[in-house]
């Protein structure tokens, strides 16, 4: 459906939508990550530090490896979540040379669309956007909470 005509459609109550990057790499530290996208982290634990709960209890044992994850949240309108995935893909063209190192030197990134359990939510993810995604090195991931999430 164009753009165009989605006007007044399924508009109703505020549903949430998070669009993230994901980065795990086994020996990048967070900072590093950082600073070659120049986007801060939500979450971070660098490998090899001391395991914790996200309260901060500490747990037996390291981390394997770095994982590093930014957020975008979204509350919308409509159902049509696409352009927010389109925007963070395009935002992060400049940086390929880095998301490729990543993947050559063992890591992945990963777009991730989380649902929060808000209703009904549904789009097409441009073919350009998935284009840019593979030129990137990106992986595609998409996680559904039936129940809503705070």
């Amino acid at each position: 459906m164009a753009n165009n005509e989605r006007s007044d459609i399924n508009e109703g109550p505020s549903r949430r939508v998070d669009v993230e990057l994901f980065i795990v790499h086994p020996t990048m530290t967070p900072a590093e990550i950082t600073s070659a996208l120049g986007l801060e982290a939500h979450f971070a634990h660098r490998g090899g530090d001391l395991r914790k709960t996200p309260k901060g209890t500490s747990l037996k044992g390291r981390y394997p490896d770095t994982r590093w994850r930014h957020c975008i949240r979204y509350e919308l309108k409509y159902q049509w979540f696409a352009d927010k995935i389109t925007a963070l893909v395009d935002s992060l063209v400049p940086h390929k040379a880095f998301l490729h190192r990543v993947r050559a030197t063992g890591g992945t990134a990963e777009i991730i669309v989380q649902f929060l359990g808000d209703g009904y939510l549904a789009d097409n993810v441009p073919l350009q956007t998935l284009a840019n995604m593979t030129e990137l090195q990106l992986d595609f991931g998409i996680e559904c909470f039936s129940v809503p999430q705070s």
